[in-house]
């Protein structure tokens, strides 16, 4: 396993950390899970969306992918990747908020970095519905890109929340008749849904996430129409279903144990994977702030799944040649 300390941060960093521990962080704690308080945020997001750019050198369309709105971001001018590989990113937000207006940057970013078509998909969640309808969704999704769309290999991304999602599809894949993804970009996933009720976590050095709130969260995940399927904690699920995988954590983040956890899960199974971990900085940075070390780590990750793509295809040649 190779497990990357970027020690050196940017001013920005710093400032950006302490800022949303004396900002967000608090109001987080104390924003209402009821429906009334849950229902608001959609709705933010759904303004975000409708005034977010379009990253330069990129162009979007809608589409629609397992039944949900979905974004397609592409690269402007000729392809640099193969046109039978695709990314499916799931973005984060706890299963309440956000979506495609907030992630519209990092997708439109790693369209660039990788030269694939992007697809965001806009998964149901809370408080219409629980953890088990959005992870059936994103299965959906990932099924379509498969079976009717053409794509041959899939690349997972997501964030936070959507790393869970990301998680779910890898473990789901194999017995729902699908091929595996080609590789998995983790940026801070929430790995495990009972984070929040182990006592060996805390949320004391993270930037923003509050373990109590989290705590809190967990029972209304529960709620339909689709029941949660297999495990609650990726952590649990077999790492030989596991693809290349990249994850890149904030140092001390309340998520990041777990993300080490599956690190060293994967190592032992020999199955690739780094983790790169980025001192002073919040959780989902890469999503959050343009600066220097989110540049980096979207470059990294860009990189690492262009290379799991072009040892799949070698792989791919290989086998149709023995055949």
């Amino acid at each position: 396993m190779s497990i990357t300390r970027h020690r050196h941060s940017s001013l920005r960093s710093y400032v950006m950390f302490v800022f949303l521990r004396l900002t967000l962080r608090p109001l987080l704690a104390l924003w209402p899970l009821t429906a009334a308080g849950m229902s608001i945020l959609p709705r933010l997001d759904a303004k975000i969306t409708e005034k977010a750019p379009m990253p330069r050198g990129v162009v979007h369309e809608w589409v629609t992918l397992g039944g949900r709105r979905t974004e397609l971001s592409m690269p402007a001018g000729p392809s640099r990747g193969g046109t039978d590989t695709a990314i499916l990113y799931l973005h984060g937000g706890a299963f309440i908020v956000a979506g495609i207006g907030t992630h519209r940057a990092i997708t439109g970013k790693l369209a660039r970095g990788t030269g694939l078509p992007v697809f965001a998909l806009e998964y149901r969640q809370l408080p219409g519905v629980g953890v088990g309808t959005s992870v059936a969704d994103a299965l959906d999704a990932y099924r379509e890109l498969l079976t009717e769309r053409g794509f041959r290999r899939i690349v997972l991304a997501g964030d936070s929340a959507g790393g869970f999602l990301c998680g779910k599809v890898i473990e789901l894949a194999t017995g729902a008749g699908l091929p595996s993804p080609t590789a998995w970009i983790g940026y801070s996933p929430w790995l495990d849904l009972d984070a929040g009720s182990n006592p060996d976590r805390s949320s004391r050095a993270d930037s923003y996430l509050p373990i109590r709130k989290m705590r809190r969260l967990v029972p209304l995940l529960e709620r339909g129409p689709v029941a949660l399927a297999g495990a609650r904690s990726i952590v649990d699920v077999d790492p030989l279903v596991f693809p290349p995988t990249i994850l890149i954590t904030a140092e001390a983040e309340l998520l990041e144990p777990d993300a080490i956890t599956l690190a060293e899960r994967l190592m032992t199974a020999d199955v690739e994977v780094q983790l790169h971990s980025y001192a002073w900085q919040v959780h989902a940075f890469p999503m959050l702030l343009d600066q220097p070390q989110s540049r980096e780590a979207i470059r990294l990750t860009a990189e690492f799944a262009t290379a799991a793509v072009r040892a799949a295809e070698v792989a791919d040649g290989r086998d149709e040649q023995a055949g």
